[in-house]
């Protein structure tokens, strides 16, 4: 099993936020997959799996797809190894580079037609799925970021700006005890005209952002994780994202997790799969 994160070319890196491997990764050591904002492609190279979320709805993905904003929690329930390319956007970033939608996008898992790139990912999964040794230099990452970059160059859409005050808001909800209606007040705006061009933009409403964010951020932080600091005190990291009480914190960590945090934060290489390539782990994997 190998997994590595690749960070975007430059004129990209301000609507994506890395791309990333993996090969033959085993689902059973996967978590749930948590609800996020950041939308995904995903280039499948075998057999795509099937998935199921929260609410038992059942899904076999397409081969190629896109993952939208996800507003609950999901899991693959198919059992063989998965070997993949994938593309992971910042907030915002499907709309930025192409005018996608996150309102209709939420929840979604739709395909995405690649015939003009048939051949680039069959070279690219010749050089994964073939080669029984491979490492970082063999699998040759320049291979799979000329694809991906050639892929994003010919997807269909426009760019189109973010507006200053949604951009506003994204910053201000990601810090502690920020009222919606207070944000609404600074940037001289309804409650329905804030709600209506975030969800336009970042596909959930202003405040199910704030509370996905907050989730996120402890989840992919590795000091966190027991593994990492042994001394944690969960009293502390409720206190930390502003929980009036351990009470408070379990119940609404679980209902967006499925765990109770002592559950979760024991199994950081589970995590791993999906965040080692956030903030100080992209530049080291890359150095």
């Amino acid at each position: 099993m190998e997994i590595f994160f690749i960070k975007p070319p430059s004129f990209l890196e301000f609507s994506i936020k890395e791309f990333w491997i993996w090969k033959d990764v085993n689902v059973k050591e996967l978590p749930w997959i948590l609800p996020s904002y950041e939308c995904e492609m995903v280039f499948h190279l075998g057999n795509p799996p099937i998935v199921e979320t929260e609410d038992k709805q059942v899904i076999c993905l397409p081969m190629v797809h896109l993952v939208g904003p996800q507003t609950r929690r999901w899991r693959i329930l198919s059992d063989f190894n998965l070997s993949l390319i994938a593309i992971r956007f910042y907030v915002g970033g499907l709309y930025s580079l192409f005018s996608k939608r996150g309102d209709e996008l939420q929840n979604q898992f739709s395909e995405m037609k690649l015939d003009l790139m048939l051949g680039g990912l069959s070279e690219i999964k010749k050089k994964i799925l073939l080669n029984e040794n491979s490492s970082s230099n063999i699998i040759c990452k320049d291979d799979i970021v000329v694809f991906l970059t050639s892929f994003l160059e010919t997807y269909p859409g426009k760019p189109r700006e973010i507006p200053a005050f949604i951009r506003f808001a994204l910053f201000e909800l990601k810090g502690p005890n920020v009222s919606i209606e207070s944000l609404c007040k600074k940037l001289g705006i309804s409650r329905k005209q804030l709600d209506r061009k975030f969800k336009e933009i970042v596909g959930m409403a202003p405040s199910e952002f704030r509370t996905v964010h907050r989730l996120l951020e402890m989840v992919r932080n590795p000091e966190h994780y027991r593994e990492n600091n042994p001394n944690l005190r969960f009293t502390d990291l409720a206190q930390e994202f502003n929980y009036s009480d351990q009470s408070h914190f379990n119940h609404d960590f679980k209902k967006k997790s499925g765990n109770i945090p002592n559950e979760w934060f024991a199994e950081y290489e589970k995590m791993s799969h999906f965040y080692k390539g956030d903030s100080s782990y992209t530049d080291r994997i890359n150095k």
